[in-house]
């Protein structure tokens, strides 16, 4: 669990919460712009002889399914790929299915798939690619659901993490906190943009109010823990990251912060 570095991408909000996708689009050279077919292509070159066997038989399969069976085939497609780890790939696949069987369930896969793909990929114009379309997904998911403000949530880090626009995705969270103000994921994120701009004291009592509403949550304990060490409050930070430890166990993490805590120590 890291604090994020963010470009300088300028693409606006449009009042119905869409994002201008040609905007997006023009940011730099389209011969750089990543495609499905350019992404496609690339996670190929990376799959096996029997994984490429594979996928072209259920490519196959849902080029020749009827319509009533054609959101399946791509659904099959997209577990195909999900097991190869290509997660925006099969995100595409989600979203053919999504298309062709409209519901909320089905629209939350595809874009979480590429939510998540967009933030695992080391490839910027791949980001790009899944945060665009990641979006759109939400979109269709708020449609049908508008009282789901986890998922303007979530359409503001594809923003911010997705696009490097911290502007536009602060505008869509600033409205979530107007409509819940105790909305979970928007506290945590706001609380965590506020100290990588430097803006510990209002970081501070935002993530405070937090893990009191949320007493497990352990990333704005994490975060919380960063803002008291940042405002040089060694004994509180050591305890948010001891909190952070009784909460996740994961190996790596636990790691992460016994060194956090051994550098205040040392400090």
């Amino acid at each position: 669990m890291l604090l994020f570095e963010f470009g300088d991408t300028k693409i606006l909000v449009k009042e119905n919460g869409e994002t201008p996708m040609s905007s997006a689009h023009s940011n730099g050279s389209t011969n750089n712009a990543m495609t499905f077919e350019k992404l496609l292509s690339l996670a190929s070159e990376n799959l096996s002889k029997e994984q490429k066997d594979s996928v072209a038989l259920l490519s196959q399969l849902a080029d020749g399914a009827s319509k009533k069976d054609k959101p399946g085939a791509s659904r099959k497609l997209a577990q195909l790929w999900a097991r190869t780890q290509n997660l925006i790939v099969s995100a595409h696949y989600l979203e053919d299915a999504a298309r062709l069987d409209s519901n909320k369930n089905n629209w939350r896969d595809a874009a979480d798939y590429y939510y998540i793909g967009m933030e695992n990929t080391g490839d910027s114009s791949a980001r790009v690619f899944a945060a665009i379309h990641s979006f759109e997904c939400y979109a269709n998911v708020f449609r049908f659901d508008s009282t789901d403000q986890n998922v303007r949530v979530l359409q503001a880090m594809c923003y911010i993490n997705g696009l490097g626009n911290i502007m536009s995705g602060v505008t869509i969270l600033k409205e979530v906190e107007q409509k819940d103000p105790d909305n979970e994921l928007m506290n945590v994120t706001l609380g965590r943009l506020a100290i990588v701009s430097g803006q510990l004291d209002k970081a501070i009592p935002r993530l405070e109010r937090t893990i009191k509403l949320y007493p497990s949550n352990v990333e704005a304990y994490f975060h919380l823990g960063e803002a008291y060490r940042a405002k040089g409050r060694k004994q509180d930070a050591i305890k948010m990251f001891e909190k952070c430890k009784a909460l996740e166990k994961s190996p790596s993490f636990q790691q992460q912060l016994d060194t956090y805590i051994n550098q205040i120590k040392n400090s």
